[in-house]
This record gives C-alpha cells, sequence and structure tokens, in this order.
C-alpha cells in the first residue's frame, strides 16, 4: 500500500476482547490449525476465544516495575562496580513484593509509583489516572494496617517499602504540598522501630541505604537534627557491609546538618554561651571539612580505577594543613561527565558551601574561602544545565537529584547572581515535578535563618 512501517510498538498498550454469547460457537479442535474467521460459508463469523485467557496484567507490571528500576540509573551504567558494593540493591527486590501471593499495601504502592513514573515518561493521562487510584488503595491499606494494635500481619520490609514507594509515587505527583516528607518521615520511623542492629543486612539495610539522603532533606525541612546523624545510627547499620562512597558522603551531609543545627543556636543564643557553642561550631566544622578531604581522596581514587589509570593526586599523600589553606579555588574541584557522577559532586559541592560559609561564624579567615564557595555554587549549576540538556538523562528523575544542591546555592552563595540563577532553575523544576514545590519556593527552612544572617553580616557583594 505504499505506508511506512512504523516499527514495533514500545510502549504499553491494552487490546480488549469481547465474547458475544449469544453468538456461540463450537471450541477450537486442538488437531485443527487456529484461525482468525472460519472459513468455507459465505457468512464469515469470528472463532470463539478460549474461555480461559491468562491475564496481561502481570506481564505490564514487569513493564513498569523495570522501567521504574530503570528510571533511577538512565542509558548509561558504570563500567566498574563500586568498590565493596553488593550487585542486588533495594530496587531489584520489588518484582519479588510484588509478585507476593498474600495481599500487602506494598503492591499497591509499587504498581501506583511505577505506572506513574512510566506514563509520566510516555506520556499517558490514563495511565497516571491508574495510578493515583493504586496511590490511594496503598494509602488506606497502609493507614489501616498500621492503625492496628496488634502485631502486624505484613513484615517490617514490606511496610518500609510500601512508605518508600510512595514517597518516589509523591515526588512526581505532589497530590498535596510536602505529601512526601510525610511518608518519608513515616517510612524512617519505621526504620527507627526496628532499630539500627535489624538494619545491619538484608532488605532493611538496603532500604536504609537508601532512604538516608532522602531523611537528610526531610530534617532540612524542618530545620532539626535528624536521629539518622546520631554514632549509633551512622555505624551500626554498617558492620556487616562496609559503607560505600555513597554512604560516605551522606554522612558528610548529616555533619553538616549537625553543625548547621549548632549555628542556629548560636545566632540566637546569649552573650554567656556564645563562647562555648563558637568553640563547639569550630570543632564540628573541622571535623566535617576532614570526612571531606577524605572521601574526595576516595572519589578520586575510584574515578582514576574505573577509567583504568592511577590519578597521581589520589596517591600521594598531601598534608591537612596544607589542604585546609589552600588559596587555589579549583584546588578541591571534582569533574563529572554523567547524571550519576553529577549528582554525587554537586551533593560534595554542597556540603562544601555550607560548611564553608558557616566558617564566618567561628574563623577570621572565612573570607578567604570566598571565591571557592563560588566555584563549588557554579558546580551545582553547571551541572543541573547539563543535565537539563542531556540526550542520556531520565526526564524528571535526573533534575530531582540536583534539587536539594540548588537549594543550597540559593540560600549560601554569596554571589547574587548565582542566588538568582538558582532561583529560577528551582522554579523550572517546580514545574516539572509538583512535588518538589516547597523544596523550590522560598521560605524559613531548610535553614534559611542561618544562611540570611551570614549573608547579611558577612556580605561580599
Amino acid at each position: 500500500m505504499g505506508l511506512k512501517c512504523p516499527g514495533a510498538r514500545t510502549d504499553a498498550f491494552f487490546v480488549y476482547t469481547v465474547v458475544d454469547a449469544s453468538a456461540a460457537f463450537a471450541s477450537l479442535n486442538s488437531k485443527h490449525e487456529p484461525s482468525l474467521l472460519r472459513s468455507g460459508t459465505n457468512n464469515r463469523h469470528p472463532v470463539q476465544l478460549p474461555a480461559s485467557q491468562p491475564s496481561p496484567a502481570g506481564a505490564f507490571d514487569q513493564l513498569f516495575v523495570s522501567h521504574f528500576i530503570d528510571s533511577f540509573f538512565g542509558t548509561p551504567r558504570p563500567s566498574l562496580p563500586v568498590p565493596g558494593g553488593s550487585s542486588r540493591i533495594w530496587l531489584h527486590e520489588l518484582p519479588e513484593f510484588l509478585a507476593s501471593p498474600s495481599p500487602s499495601p506494598v503492591q499497591s504502592s509499587i504498581r501506583a509509583a511505577s505506572m506513574l513514573s512510566y506514563g509520566t515518561a510516555v506520556g499517558d493521562a490514563s495511565l497516571k489516572t491508574e495510578a493515583c487510584r493504586w496511590y490511594l488503595r496503598a494509602l488506606q491499606s497502609l493507614r489501616l494496617l498500621l492503625s492496628h494494635d496488634g502485631p502486624l500481619r505484613s513484615s517490617s520490609e514490606s511496610l518500609v517499602c510500601a512508605a518508600v514507594m510512595l514517597v518516589h509515587f509523591e515526588t512526581l505527583a505532589g497530590t498535596s504540598p510536602r505529601a512526601w516528607l510525610k511518608h518519608v518521615k513515616g517510612a524512617a520511623s519505621l526504620l527507627e522501630g526496628q532499630g539500627p542492629e535489624r538494619c545491619r543486612t538484608g532488605f532493611l539495610h538496603q532500604i536504609f541505604s537508601h532512604l538516608r539522603l532522602q531523611t537528610f532533606v526531610a530534617a532540612m525541612a524542618n530545620n532539626e537534627l535528624h536521629p539518622f546523624a546520631s554514632p549509633q545510627w551512622t555505624t551500626i547499620p554498617f558492620e556487616t557491609h562496609p559503607k560505600l562512597i555513597f554512604d560516605r558522603l551522606v554522612d558528610i551531609l548529616f555533619a553538616a546538618q549537625r553543625c548547621l543545627s549548632i549555628a542556629s543556636r548560636l545566632i540566637t543564643s546569649k552573650t554567656e554561651q556564645r563562647n562555648l557553642l563558637c568553640h563547639e561550631l569550630n570543632l564540628v566544622i573541622q571535623d566535617a571539612r576532614l570526612q571531606i578531604h577524605q572521601w574526595r581522596s576516595e572519589a578520586l581514587s575510584y574515578a582514576s580505577r574505573k577509567d583504568g589509570r592511577q590519578n597521581q593526586e589520589a596517591s600521594e599523600p598531601v598534608a591537612d594543613d596544607h589542604l585546609m589553606t589552600s588559596s587555589d579555588p579549583f584546588h578541591f574541584m571534582l569533574p563529572y561527565n554523567d547524571v550519576a557522577s553529577a549528582a554525587l559532586v554537586t551533593l560534595y559541592d554542597a556540603a562544601n558551601v555550607i560548611l564553608l560559609r558557616l566558617l564566618c561564624l567561628v574563623s577570621p579567615e572565612a573570607a578567604s574561602y570566598t571565591m571557592r564557595v563560588q566555584q563549588h555554587s557554579e558546580s551545582i549549576l553547571s551541572a543541573h544545565a547539563m543535565i537539563k540538556t542531556s540526550s542520556t538523562s531520565v526526564p524528571g528523575r535526573s533534575s530531582i537529584m540536583l534539587v536539594q544542591q540548588l537549594k543550597t546555592v540559593a540560600l549560601w552563595s554569596p554571589s547574587s547572581r548565582q542566588r538568582e540563577v538558582a532561583v529560577q532553575m528551582l522554579q523550572g523544576q517546580t514545574n516539572q515535578n509538583r512535588g518538589f514545590a516547597d523544596i523550590s519556593a522560598p521560605s524559613n527552612e531548610y535553614f534559611a535563618h542561618v544562611a540570611a544572617y551570614i549573608l547579611n553580616n558577612y556580605s561580599v557583594d
């Protein structure tokens, strides 16, 4: 017919079959070859389908879950496994939870989040509507289950997984303001109830490692220090499986949060308490900066092994005093060339921005780090621009990874230009992901009052 073949269809679609009971036909004989039409007569009628047809629901669930898992990584895959890492992570357990024969909120929550992710990617409004229905079912069943005083029929693993999947649903859907934060707190509370010892192995360890960054963000939204920043929660869950490079980066973020908590008390303290709080803040800042230096060396070493070459800077020891007082604004910068590395490096940049600005409260040398703070801030802005134009990034989810970093620049950068650009990027992010509207909007959260105090009293513009 001269028509161009469009190729195989890659998105999800539903095929409806209706059998007319009034037009009963003899079932196909097993020895006859199946045919769509009865031949040999003037009137052609469709052959009756067998009464029992396999349901396509399982196949669609697999499609949605597979897309959801892939959306966390994008097209590129690391060529070298993370040192000490496992080939299996919490995402790989989702199909098993979904296939469980016993009904549980986790099944509805996995369907809701994965269906919404796929529907958003392919622009299918009907899928997104159906995902919302599954979300409501998950909410109702989870609330009912948690309201019982007796022992829970569902395992602790499935309950935590259900709450985490609701977090991911809300980060895309944004059904109500701060809904994703409530789910993060709920999931974290479930883990706290299990205790750090239960999070040393298995699925609880995997999901705990994943949830830590989200709990950090949730605590920042409330200007508080999260319990996961405590020594027992930063050590006991990693006794069996040592920390990966990402886990140690989250440790640094919690260390920065501890500094912010002390700084918040310092700027409102009375004169007799200021000296004590200044001393305490100075100690925790130096400890956090030492962790940053150690993490940077590890990141450079990992990057050199991944590229198949030895990095001289990573292998040669450098005096701590020189590192802490280096005037080279590029000395502490780290490169990135894809979505995954950009997400890690910009979290490192954000921690540096916060800690170096907090030095203004305790050190007369803080002004010497202004250029470096601006360089870390520029790294975050450049990463957002790179991800936005990258053809290999996953729409929506990739840019989510930089929301917290952009918020840091919008509040903490000493450059008014950088703060304005970050706010514009956050506003664009709000249009893409309604779940982060509260982060994007100006507020007194995320220790904004500490940032404003430093900006007003130690301005460089």
